[in-house]
């Protein structure tokens, strides 16, 4: 019996090994390196930025400012404080060399695919226009607060 226990013990072990590396919490690959899961896996620590992302951003579509104050209002893994990202710290999460979506292989993330996501940053010239990031193409763009876009909260330094 005890050798039965043993061998179950060690496939646990092994599945368990099996999804970090899957999901990019372990191992040996450079998005591994860069993300660590945090707030008991409802956020993504940057190690490169420092930032802390949401780790599955909610599927809610709105418009600019909607997005934009959804943020400072959520609690995300029993943490308040979050807010909309600039589209600078958007841009860090890309991966030129890939799409749909644009981010580095292996990565935590959730609820992502090629969909596009608001940044906090006003078009500096036109103030009916703001920045967005498409994670199917890796572009930042800028179009109409009036359309309807997700938001990506983050958490940490502005």
């Amino acid at each position: 019996m005890a050798k039965r226990t043993h061998k179950r013990n060690g496939e646990k072990l092994g599945v368990a090994i099996g999804l970090a590396v899957l999901f990019g919490v372990a191992g040996t690959g450079h998005a591994g390196d860069r993300f660590t899961l945090t707030l008991n896996g409802e956020g993504v620590k940057d190690s490169k930025t420092g930032l802390v992302w949401e780790q599955a951003p909610d599927k809610e579509f709105d418009v600019w400012s909607a997005s934009v104050a959804r943020c400072a209002t959520k609690t995300v893994g029993g943490q308040k404080g979050w807010r909309a990202p600039t589209k600078d710290e958007l841009a860090t999460l890309i991966d030129p060399d890939r799409n749909d979506p644009s981010l580095p292989e292996g990565h935590p993330f959730a609820n992502i695919r090629s969909d596009i996501f608001w940044s906090s940053t006003p078009h500096p010239t036109d103030d009916i226009l703001a920045y967005y990031v498409s994670f199917f193409t890796g572009k930042v763009i800028s179009d109409q607060k009036s359309q309807t876009r997700r938001m990506w909260c983050v958490l940490g330094k502005k």
